[in-house]
């Protein structure tokens, strides 16, 4: 085991290291604002810097700050360019991760939830109008595709979306973040979607969460046989996706 002093010792250096990540992440989103630099590559430099930021903070124990740097390669995800825009929510996130570097520690569970909602969200384009409503969404979703697909329906009710792409990162977000409802992909890695889905339901903490199941499987297939009662299947298709779509979100609280 280490012991105090070198423990103390490392997490000096990743702050340091951390602070170090954020002075180059934050002089090319400053370089590209101001023009003089090139905004895609900023974006690479931003994606870079958030990614060891991640890692780093996931190894030295911050797990706020990882899972504030998760959320932003989330929000960036299909962004090809920073602009200005972007650059002000860029920086919403990376001076909550600064704020937990420089204190050396990490808020309550309840506050840390707390914080992680308040962290800017990806919202539709300006040419679609809706109510924004303070629910949030887990999706669980390997494929980029797909994940933008039930993204964007999601969005364009009004809700909140972070997604994950691994069983792990699934449950760590939920632990994390608390959210309003969750839909996992049959497609997950070593866990299945509709396996989550059972280990969240048994759960007391998150029994009460609607929950449902992604897939492209018919409703008898043998893996969703046995679901527990309340978790909806949603089924990928034209045929049945809006309609599976629509129950799964007429579940969901929007208070």
């Amino acid at each position: 085991m280490l012991d105090d002093e070198l423990l103390q010792q490392l997490q000096t250096e990743f702050l340091d290291a951390t602070d170090d990540a954020l002075d180059q992440l934050e002089a090319a989103v400053d370089g590209a604002v101001r023009g003089g630099g090139d905004p895609k590559a900023a974006l690479h430099v931003v994606r870079r810097q958030v990614h060891s930021i991640k890692g780093l903070s996931a190894s030295f124990g911050f797990k706020l700050s990882s899972a504030i740097a998760h959320r932003l390669e989330d929000y960036l995800d299909e962004e090809t360019e920073l602009t200005a825009d972007i650059a002000r929510s860029v920086g919403k996130f990376t001076d909550r991760i600064r704020e937990i570097a420089r204190a050396g520690s990490e808020p309550t569970e309840d506050a840390a939830a707390e914080l992680l909602r308040s962290l800017p969200a990806r919202r539709p384009p300006p040419d679609i109008t809706v109510t924004a409503v303070d629910v949030e969404v887990l999706i669980g979703v390997p494929s980029k595709l797909t994940a933008k697909i039930v993204r964007d329906v999601l969005q364009n009710c009004g809700f909140r979306v972070v997604r994950a792409s691994t069983m792990i990162d699934c449950f760590t977000m939920t632990v994390r973040a608390r959210p309003d409802a969750m839909l996992f992909a049959m497609t997950l890695d070593e866990l299945s979607g509709a396996d989550l889905a059972r280990a969240f339901r048994a759960m007391s903490a998150t029994a009460d969460v609607p929950v449902g199941v992604l897939t492209s499987f018919s409703l008898d297939h043998a893996a969703l046989r046995d679901l527990p009662e309340g978790i909806s299947i949603v089924r990928l298709g034209k045929q049945h996706f809006d309609g599976d779509m629509a129950e799964f979100l007429a579940r969901i609280e929007v208070g």
